[in-house]
């Protein structure tokens, strides 16, 4: 069940979830064989998110990095072909079947909300697959059709069931927990849908194919024993050279017949009819597609707007009839091309390669056993529809754009859920003692919550106040004894006093404004478990709090060096940005848990901060004989570091607390420059 289940309104109305649950075994069913069924179940989430949005029902809960990044991929590439068929010239519902993948948004919003079972999930995908090879089976040996098809053209049906079928063999590890039995219905989905692919005599999942299996590899790597991949690769060799060498599956023939028309195609006169074979449609298509990027760039013709300039490179002599036969080139990415120029082929690479990227992330550094899985699985399907895009406009077709859309939202909710999960970490026995630094002034507001986060964790602690005139050393003095009162000699130079008093053999560096998570204690934990940490040092991500927001990108996305070998290690001198200078600077990790950085107490807190460190910066410039460009130089980095900030690494996506983020750190690099020309001027200005 859910792991919010506990809510007032499941409690009330868990049907949602059971509600869902058989939907996800529903879908896959009949995806390829039943019309509407699909459209139906996704509409009904989609309506359920709506109301959610609505209602604005759980706004508490700030979405996540991955969240906003999905949520991002998703409009960028939707307002981009939208804008591009405006400039092209409005074509109505030229870009509708894009829609799906923003409702994917609300879609993930409803089963983000009542969760997601994994049982109907994996079951589901497997079910999908056997329907489909059943049907296919049906059309092709009984009813005596050419291609299997089901409801829909033949290529998307052989691509659909192999995406699906891959998909089941993520949940090998799921279906093997529950008996060595239940194994034999994930890779009999696989096989199967190999089957479906030769009876639809689809080529581009022929091409998707070892991609998809190097994927598997990779994950098996890490998961499977050298028995169990030999075992696996031969099982999928066998297989693949039975399905040629079949007659009746028909792939010897295709393979022969697709040499054949390239062959024939080489030798072609443009009029010549061995341009309208599939693969030669498909050339002129092609060719015809890129000749309008050429043409149109930036923007390109605008969807809608394909057959109309296909026909005119035809009537010039330029392309055979068959480039206009259909309204789109079967290739998506010379589609985006074509049709939305640089504009949109970015807006689609940033569509398949940011769920991707947060796949490979969950897949890497999870310690869940069911996120590695769902995440395989989401990434076989990003994968499956970056190749399939190649013979196909894959995002131009309604059924699998909604599958797309559908699957991707499943898979994201259904990793939420787990992570929302009670932890199964097992606990971490450290064998290397742990000392915390922090330093000091003027902080009674903030040490306290602080200092809880590392006490009875830290085998020791120890602070450095530096004249503080409130309560800040009596808070601390409740926490830990090693408690000293010192001068100020700048930042570098009272870090390393707090690193010289340590004792213990590593160290953790923290400020007062920050505070240890949970899982950044685990994650420490099981590095000091470790007879020998793999590195001396290791980055620490920092979760920036301003203006009560959790800020996960602009200059907040990053990752300071905090834990550290004692003896491997120290501050610089530097008043202000020291740094840790390790013994061998490459021997460097990073860890995933989060360090709390409330960094602003309010805005007024954060001028003054913000000036402060711009003067200190400043002096130090002027010390070092920078010359910094004058005014004109201060301006220009000003500009650049707001554009950097909100735009490059995406700090438009923290909301209003982004935008004031960044016009902050604008504000502070014109400062810091600003009042180094100043320096620089009053000493060379003549007395």
């Amino acid at each position: 069940m859910p792991s919010n289940l506990n809510s007032p309104l499941l409690k009330r109305y868990n049907f949602q979830y059971i509600f869902v649950a058989i939907s996800l075994i529903i879908y896959p069913a009949t995806v390829l064989t039943v019309k509407n069924v699909n459209g139906l179940i996704s509409g009904l989430f989609v309506i359920g998110g709506i109301i959610l949005i609505a209602y604005r029902h759980n706004k508490e809960i700030q979405p996540n990095r991955d969240e906003m990044l999905f949520y991002f991929s998703l409009v960028v590439f939707f307002l981009a072909a939208t804008a591009c068929t405006i400039l092209g010239g409005p074509q109505y519902g030229a870009t509708g079947k894009f829609l799906h993948l923003l409702l994917a948004i609300p879609l993930y919003l409803y089963l983000r909300y009542t969760g997601i079972s994994l049982a109907c999930l994996w079951y589901g995908l497997t079910i999908g697959t056997f329907v489909a090879t059943s049907y296919a089976i049906y059309e092709v040996w009984i009813a005596g059709q050419h291609r299997a098809q089901g409801i829909t053209h033949p290529i998307l049906y052989g691509d659909l069931s192999l995406a699906m079928g891959v998909m089941s063999v993520a949940g090998f590890g799921w279906f093997r927990e529950r008996g060595k039995l239940q194994t034999i219905l994930p890779i009999a989905a696989f096989f199967c849908s190999l089957l479906v692919i030769a009876l639809s005599a689809t080529r581009g999942s022929w091409i998707a194919l070892p991609l998809l299996l190097l994927i598997l590899a990779w994950y098996m790597n890490k998961h499977f024993t050298l028995r169990q991949k030999l075992i696996a690769a031969a099982a999928i060799i066998a297989a693949v050279t039975l399905l040629y060498a079949i007659p009746q599956t028909r792939v010897s023939y295709n393979v022969d017949r697709t040499i054949t028309n390239l062959s024939k195609y080489a030798a072609s006169e443009i009029t010549s009819s061995a341009r309208t074979t599939s693969v030669g449609t498909r050339l002129e298509m092609w060719q015809a597609a890129w000749t309008m990027f050429k043409e149109n760039p930036v923007t390109g013709i605008g969807w809608g707007n394909y057959t109309e300039q296909a026909n005119r490179q035809v009537e010039q002599g330029l392309r055979n009839r068959s480039a206009a036969y259909f309204p789109h080139p079967h290739n998506q990415y010379l589609s985006a091309l074509a049709n939305g120029g640089l504009i949109g082929f970015s807006a689609l690479l940033i569509l398949l390669t940011v769920p991707s990227l947060i796949f490979i992330r969950q897949i890497k550094h999870s310690k869940s056993r069911e996120i590695p899985r769902l995440a395989l699985a989401g990434l076989i399907l990003i994968v499956s529809y970056m190749i399939f895009a190649i013979s196909e406009a894959i995002l131009e077709r309604s059924r699998p754009v909604n599958f797309l859309a559908f699957y991707l939202a499943v898979f994201m909710a259904a990793i939420y859920a787990q992570q929302k999960q009670p932890s199964q970490q097992k606990a971490h026995v450290r064998k290397h003692s742990l000392s915390v630094t922090i330093i000091t002034k003027d902080e009674e507001d903030r040490i306290e919550a602080c200092l809880k986060s590392v006490a009875a964790w830290a085998d020791e602690i120890i602070l450095l106040d530096s004249g503080s005139s409130d309560k800040t050393v009596s808070i601390a003095r409740q926490y830990t004894d090693l408690v000293y009162e010192t001068d100020w000699p700048g930042y570098g130079k009272q870090k390393q006093r707090a690193l010289e008093k340590a004792t213990c053999e590593w160290v953790l560096s923290i400020d007062a404004d920050e505070r240890v998570t949970e899982e950044l204690r685990n994650d420490i934990d099981e590095v000091l478990s470790s007879d020998s940490p793999a590195f001396i040092g290791y980055k620490t991500p920092w979760a920036v709090m301003l203006f009560n927001h959790r800020m996960d990108f602009g200059r907040s996305a990053r990752a300071p060096l905090r834990l550290f070998k004692r003896a491997e290690a120290h501050f610089t001198d530097s008043d202000i940005h020291e740094q840790i200078i390790l013994s061998n600077p490459k021997s460097t990790g990073k860890l995933n848990g989060r360090l709390l950085h409330y960094t602003h107490r309010d805005f007024g807190h954060g001028l003054i901060k913000s000036a402060s460190y711009a003067w200190l910066s400043s002096q130090k410039y002027y010390a070092e004989n920078r010359w910094g460009g004058g005014l004109i130089g201060a301006t220009l980095r000003s500009v650049w570091c707001f554009i950097h900030i909100y735009i490059f690494r995406l700090g438009m996506l923290d909301g209003a607390a982004g935008f004031l983020s960044a016009v902050n750190y604008s504000q502070n690099s014109f400062n810091k420059y600003a009042g180094l020309w100043s320096l620089r001027h009053s000493k060379n200005r003549p007395e």
